[in-house]
């Protein structure tokens, strides 16, 4: 790993809500916007966010309801509050022939912007989620919403958790992604995210905005992945003009 220097902790107020971004890398370099996907954060970046920092601007943005971005009341968590949020973030910064990288939701995101936006977007890596998420992934969430205790005696308690769907991670990046996704309140530990973004997860469909995605695309999956299926990710590879799939 490189050392990394400590990210440029920046905000935004936007819509009328405050939105915190992490920036890494040179200010004049090519801009690289990093998108993650439900209940996680800006720092779910930190394992590969130094290596890129080297050549390009690195942002990456804590989505509403997510990190230190504020959580909108009444709760507002569809597909066009987000899309809202990250058109403005990137207007306000003037980010033009960026790179678009999103994870899961975040990467629903990425490619409806770039398919929206075929002249900003320089280059689009879409991983793990299928263009039109199937109605078990809302059902999973659902249950979350239902089922997750609302704080933890200790942060190895969450890792425990987490631990369950990453049985390849090594415990110290999962120790280091609680440390990030968590605060402590009066002996307790709680979750940096809103428990409703959970229960009002949007009903996705880009099948048919996939055509409109004109720069090189790079469609990522796990081998073992259950949330973007092989032929699922291959038939979205070629429903873009310069996509790509790899495993």
């Amino acid at each position: 790993m490189p050392v990394d220097e400590a990210p440029r902790d920046q905000t935004l107020m936007l819509n009328g809500l405050r939105l915190r971004f992490l920036e890494r890398g040179p200010v004049n370099g090519r801009p690289m916007v990093f998108l993650h996907g439900t209940g996680d954060n800006s720092r779910t970046w930190d394992l590969i966010a130094p290596h890129l920092a080297s050549g390009f601007r690195v942002i990456a943005l804590d989505q509403r309801g997510h990190g230190k971005s504020g959580w909108p009341v009444p709760p507002a968590y569809r597909c066009g509050d987000y899309m809202e949020d990250l058109t403005a973030v990137i207007d306000s910064l003037g980010l033009e022939g960026m790179i678009l990288l999103g994870h899961s939701m975040g990467a629903l995101h990425a490619s409806l912007y770039a398919a929206l936006n075929p002249g900003r977007v320089a280059a689009l890596i879409h991983v793990d989620i299928e263009p039109c998420p199937p109605d078990w992934n809302r059902k999973y969430l659902l249950g979350l919403y239902n089922n997750l205790p609302d704080s933890y005696a200790s942060p190895e308690d969450y890792v425990r958790e987490i631990a369950k769907n990453s049985p390849y991670a090594r415990k110290e990046q999962l120790q280091d992604l609680a440390a990030n996704s968590l605060e402590q309140r009066d002996s307790r530990w709680y979750r940096t995210y809103d428990r409703e973004i959970l229960a009002r997860f949007d009903n996705y469909d880009l099948r048919e905005r996939l055509p409109g995605i004109r720069c090189p695309a790079l469609v990522v999956r796990g081998d073992e992945s259950r949330v973007l299926g092989r032929q699922a990710a291959e038939d979205m590879a070629r429903a873009i003009l310069a996509g790509e799939m790899v495993e």
